[in-house]
């Protein structure tokens, strides 16, 4: 029997949202994290394979499983070391009847040899910690902050569990994008997409989306890049596509 929220936990800090693009229903605490735009593109931008097996490292509320599963994923795993989070995206599995799908794992993805099996996945995907210095943010500071797993574990444990021709497909900060090029090609991940998001065509890119192939030969496709807003803060057309059905 999964748990449910008591009344004086619905009362506090905790909030029901939906998951954008899919409808579902998804649990969220202001006083750890709330999902953004970044994980709502980040589980569009992947190519899932039919009946795939995805697992999402560090997945705080769990809307990138999510939307992962509603684009075709049979089997998603989503593990987080936060036992807050993971309790709330079991709340949200069962309030939408997913449990058949979905396996939540409390665990710190560090240990990922005792937490994964080799080789498993189709396909991992991660939004990481994006700070590494700088100050500190009070909320959802684990989830912001590298104050338990670095970049680099997130990698580490990516290629041990997807499979050989397998996908990972990550968002960060462009600050750290060759970083990212290095590890990637240290664990043997090619990357194979990338795609730079804007928040207005004429601002500098404050992320990037790319996914990366195990075993993959080079080749890397740069896709058009992602602009959040039109000049006058409405959403383009772009973006409006991962809200829908909201703006029919």
């Amino acid at each position: 029997m999964l748990p449910r929220l008591t009344m004086s936990e619905q009362e506090n800090s905790l909030r029901c949202d939906y998951v954008p693009g899919c409808g579902y229903k998804i649990w969220q605490d202001a006083k750890e994290f709330c999902y953004t735009t970044d994980a709502v593109f980040l589980g569009n931008f992947p190519h899932v394979v039919r009946k795939a097996k995805v697992l999402e490292l560090g997945c705080g509320t769990g809307a990138i499983s999510m939307l992962l599963e509603s684009r075709g994923a049979a089997e998603v795993t989503a593990l987080d070391c936060n036992p807050q989070v993971t309790k709330l995206v079991r709340q949200s599995v069962a309030d939408n009847s997913l449990q058949d799908k979905f396996t939540v794992i409390d665990g710190d993805l560090r240990n990922y040899k005792q937490l994964l099996q080799p080789e498993s996945m189709d396909l991992v995907a991660a939004n990481p910690p994006y700070r590494n210095s700088g100050n500190v943010r009070q909320v959802g500071t684990a989830a912001c902050h590298e104050v338990t797993s670095t970049l680099e574990d997130f990698f580490r444990a990516a290629a041990f569990a997807v499979r050989y021709r397998g996908r990972f497909a990550l968002v960060q900060l462009p600050e750290r994008f060759a970083e990212s090029m290095q590890l990637a090609l240290k664990y043997g991940l090619q990357p194979k997409r990338l795609q730079w998001v804007h928040s207005k065509i004429d601002k500098p890119a404050w992320i990037f989306l790319m996914e990366m192939q195990k075993g993959g030969s080079y080749g890397l496709d740069v896709l058009p890049p992602l602009i959040m807003y039109n000049q006058d803060g409405s959403y383009t057309e772009q973006v409006k596509k991962f809200y829908e059905p909201a703006f029919k």
